[in-house]
């Protein structure tokens, strides 16, 4: 049987390996299993796998006979390359990769990031093929990405181009939307909303074109409450960027499963806030694992002061400049302070930097071992594998989406209009991912993370977060490094 095969074959590989995951076996026969018997499965690995789980992985796939789609972020694919491909080679199993957006002639393993895995989606390539995603907490995240739509000044140019009886109309539409984008904007290079009545003008005046692009047939296609559009504004050429991103991009592939079969695997403390937004869309899993135990790290030292200020104090923003002070005082090493609102990130960037000089940087990898890294939460996702260990990270607020963008707002708005509860199944949810993703790199190595949010210890929720940076142990007082 495949899972007989495939357990000793990683049984062999773990005795010529120092480094080895204990579950490295039961994750074998749980993939394999799957494969062989074509079911839904789920598997929830506690943030001690990391990367670990690649060989239980790939072991079942280069044995088995089953058409494979494996869905990979860009930097998933740079490991499965890079390393473990390398590494199946070295003990003789050849791992056939196909990567482009047809579907492999023969019996290969079909690589697709996620834009081309909706494409191949779109185009009807995936059925019946077993579906692989080793990384699903970021999966709404990224499938928005893959299936958001951009429209630059050269689909307007297009447009006009198209439509020449009508081109006089468009250009006075564009210029309108320009002047009263740039009037709402309350800061240059601002982020600001279209209303659904300026979008529903643009579609009436082109309704009878019969020379729309595939982009603007899309664009038209999505002037619905389901989807949020914004607009990028570039004060440098007076022009802005048109995007487009679904607010739930799971209901646009809820049929996948009536198809297909899915292998999915989430790697976060948090893995069960995911259950009701699969359940939603009628993803149902028969096998659902969970594989490794966090207590198995070293704890994280983590600094939550009591009685910390909320961010709605007026005092907040000195409480977070103290704090950061202290912590930086108090270690020689890097530290990294995370902050994704981007006008106090500025300041608070712009404060320290008048203190400690040139040791400060925004969002740029550092040259010296004791700078102080300002950044989002994403850039330091993006960016921490780049970037030496630090001493310390410091949360100066819980990286809850901002409402003053308008695809968190727009998601709001649909989740109070349908009477859902949009904290807890949206951004709860997506905040949890974030902050796991944030501390990936520094676990079982001794770094210090200071939370400076007040509301971690007075909202119910701060027990979830709490969870996130499992397992830790409170320091009640600073101490010099």
């Amino acid at each position: 049987m495949l899972e007989t095969k495939s357990h000793n074959l990683v049984k062999s590989f773990l005795q010529k390996e120092d480094a080895k995951w204990p579950h490295d076996l039961t994750l074998t026969r749980l993939v394999a299993r799957s494969l062989r018997r074509r079911e839904n499965a789920f598997i929830k690995l506690n943030l001690d796998s990391q990367t670990f789980y690649w060989l239980g992985l790939l072991i079942p796939l280069c044995l088995s006979s089953e058409r494979v789609v494996l869905v990979l972020t860009r930097e998933q694919r740079l490991r499965l390359i890079g390393v473990e491909v390398p590494r199946l080679k070295a003990e003789g199993l050849n791992f056939q990769i196909w990567e482009e957006i047809e579907p492999p002639p023969q019996e290969q393993i079909w690589l697709l990031d996620y834009q081309g895995f909706v494409q191949a989606y779109k185009k009807g390539y995936l059925c019946q093929r077993y579906l692989i995603i080793p990384d699903a907490d970021f999966l709404i995240r990224n499938l928005r990405k893959a299936m958001g739509i951009r429209i630059t000044f050269d689909n307007w140019e297009e447009l006009i181009r198209n439509n020449v009886s009508i081109q006089a109309s468009i250009i006075h539409m564009y210029e309108r939307l320009t002047r009263k984008l740039f009037r709402q904007a309350v800061y240059p290079n601002a982020i600001v909303k279209l209303s659904l009545s300026d979008m529903q003008a643009l579609k009436d005046l082109c309704a009878e074109s019969s020379s729309l692009s595939l982009t603007w047939q899309r664009i038209f296609n999505s002037l619905s409450n389901e989807w949020a559009n914004w607009a990028e504004l570039k004060y440098e050429s007076f022009s802005w960027e048109w995007n487009w991103q679904p607010l739930n991009p799971l209901n646009e592939i809820a049929d996948l499963s009536e198809q297909n079969s899915l292998l999915i695997f989430a790697n976060s403390l948090n893995h069960n806030l995911m259950n009701p937004q699969f359940s939603s869309i009628k993803w149902f899993f028969p096998v659902e694992v969970v594989l490794g135990a966090a207590s198995n790290q070293p704890p994280i030292p983590l600094f939550v002061p009591k009685k910390q200020l909320l961010p709605n104090n007026p005092n907040f923003y000195h409480h977070v400049l103290n704090q950061c002070r202290r912590l930086i005082l108090g270690q020689n090493g890097l530290t990294i302070i995370l902050l994704n609102d981007k006008q106090f990130r500025f300041q608070l960037a712009s404060q320290l930097a008048s203190e400690f000089g040139r040791r400060v940087v925004h969002e740029i990898i550092p040259s010296k071992p004791n700078s102080i890294v300002c950044c989002s939460c994403d850039w330091w996702i993006d960016h921490q594998n780049k970037i030496l260990c630090p001493s310390q990270l410091v949360f100066t607020l819980i990286p809850f989406p901002s409402m003053e963008s308008p695809l968190t707002a727009t998601m709001v708005d649909a989740y109070k209009k349908v009477g859902r509860d949009w904290f807890r199944e949206a951004l709860l949810p997506e905040t949890l991912c974030t902050l796991s993703k944030a501390i990936v790199s520094i676990r079982g190595k001794n770094v210090r993370v200071a939370i400076l949010d007040g509301r971690l210890r007075r909202r119910s929720w701060g027990k979830f977060v709490l969870r996130t940076f499992e397992p830790w142990v409170l320091l009640d007082r600073l101490l010099p490094h």
